[in-house]
């Protein structure tokens, strides 16, 4: 009776929150349901209630604890570089969680974490001359960048549970070098780098600088 009172003590919103995310890393997203949080903690799906409303509500949380401890990003220096820091942190935020990091890209205007993010990257573009479609298309591409990076990082098959993983890669590697050669030489021949990274963090460097070359390159033709 003891431990179960600890737990209950130990119950809140927070707590709720990182042990939902905790078995969307180890489940997939698909695992959160009140029922199964509550199990973590030996209640009630009731006593849930009193914290969350419901499974959206739950969700919706989920996806604001990722704004909430972003990397800070400098005020000064290159635009581009400032740009490249904030999807840079953006990135780093969602790879802690990444069964959940979809979740993220509908929640950045409702949080206050996020709004402020979302305002200084447009202020950012807009100083340097970005029009206000411009740099709305870029800042909206720069959350949905991030999130594209850790939801298909390619190895790591963060929707699925953790035990499945590796059949799936292995279905799917499989899969691409058993199509015709002749037909589809390059699918076959990049079947093993399709299926897995053996440079995690030069993947992410990679896809944070094309973005940005992008952004550069947008600004560049519309000055000229």
């Amino acid at each position: 009776m003891g431990a179960k009172v600890a737990v209950r003590a130990d119950l809140s919103r927070d707590a709720i929150v990182d042990r939902s995310l905790a078995i969307a890393d180890a489940e997939g997203i698909g695992a959160i349901t009140i029922r199964r949080v509550a199990q973590e903690f030996g209640v009630t799906p009731m006593a849930l209630y009193w914290h969350v409303k419901n499974k959206d509500e739950l969700l919706d949380a989920m996806g604001d604890r990722f704004f909430e401890h972003l990397d800070p990003v400098p005020t000064d220096g290159d635009w581009a570089d400032q740009l490249r820091a904030a999807v840079a942190s953006l990135v780093v935020a969602l790879r802690r969680h990444p069964g959940a990091a979809h979740l993220a890209a509908a929640r950045v205007m409702h949080c206050a974490a996020g709004r402020d993010l979302a305002e200084r990257t447009l202020g950012l573009l807009r100083a340097e001359g970005f029009t206000v479609a411009q740099a709305a298309d870029i800042a909206r591409n720069a959350m949905q960048t991030a999130v594209m990076l850790v939801t298909n990082e390619a190895g790591a098959e963060p929707h699925a549970a953790a035990e499945l993983r590796q059949g799936l890669l292995e279905t799917k590697r499989n899969a691409l070098k058993a199509l015709p050669i002749d037909r589809y030489p390059h699918l076959v021949e990049a079947a093993d780098a399709m299926t897995d990274c053996e440079d995690v963090d030069g993947y992410y460097e990679f896809g944070v600088d094309m973005f940005v070359a992008g952004a550069r390159a947008t600004l560049a033709a519309a000055k000229a």
